[in-house]
């Protein structure tokens, strides 16, 4: 009797446990209205989209080409929010919801329609511009290094002047101080301290090229790395859109 139980407690729990992870049959008019919400929530995500847009755009600073990228990127980043918007309003149009579209929701689906490829038009012509800004932006910013490249080194060939004069101890101890010198190094004798800090800048002098050559290549490499991924996205996204329009005239709506 007492294994019967124990037989009969453990087959509720594994009958139970089968009905909360079974099939379950909805009925047609309870998937229609869950599938109801998506219109309500595409206009939301349309509407919050193009407070982004703008959030974005303004203030304009055109001829910039660093504002410009970085606009286009967001622009791009924020694009899908807009295109699963509209997926999920067009879900009025299906079969099953006829019955519910209204003559202003067809005149917004045809206006949608042409701003959609105008939207997916414009966004194809941004990817030669993220190029051209990205080349303009890397000159600027390899002009910037060599200009402290080339301060670096003035300031170098000042203090081998100033050296190659007659300076004095105390001279040579505050030049010391002033390149970091060890402060082991700062108790040598003048002489011996002198031709350390020659040494030093000597091995400052074939450094800063280097480092000049790797900051522009580096900066090359993480501009065109993000750009890339720009364009990829404004190609995507341009062709998506002139899909979504042959889509749509092919619907007759």
């Amino acid at each position: 009797m007492k294994m019967e139980n124990i037989n009969l407690f453990f087959f509720v729990i594994v009958k139970n446990i089968t009905s909360f992870f079974g099939r379950i049959q909805l009925t047609k008019d309870s998937l229609s209205e869950i599938t109801g919400l998506l219109p309500v929530i595409g206009y939301g995500m349309v509407i919050m989209s193009f407070i982004d847009f703008a959030y974005v755009i303004f203030p304009l600073q055109l001829q910039n080409p660093e504002w410009e990228i970085n606009t286009i990127t967001a622009l791009t980043n924020n694009f899908w929010a807009f295109l699963i918007g509209l997926g999920f309003i067009f879900s009025r149009y299906f079969s099953d919801h006829e019955y519910d579209t209204r003559l202003l929701e067809v005149v917004f689906l045809r206006v949608m329609r042409w701003i959609i490829l105008l939207m997916g038009i414009v966004i194809l012509l941004f990817a030669p511009l993220v190029m051209l800004n990205t080349d303009r932006i890397l000159k600027v910013v390899n002009n910037r290094i060599v200009e402290e490249q080339n301060n670096s080194l003035e300031q170098i060939a000042k203090v081998e002047q100033v050296l190659a004069s007659n300076v004095s101890s105390e001279e040579i101890q505050l030049l010391a101080r002033n390149i970091n010198v060890s402060p082991e190094d700062l108790k040598l004798p003048t002489p011996q301290l002198k031709e350390k800090i020659q040494q030093n800048l000597m091995v400052a002098k074939q450094k800063i090229p280097q480092e000049a050559k790797q900051a522009q290549r580096q900066q090359k490499i993480n501009r065109w790395k993000n750009s890339s991924r720009t364009v990829i996205g404004l190609m995507i996204i341009g062709l998506t859109c002139i899909i979504v329009w042959l889509k749509i005239g092919q619907a007759h709506i």
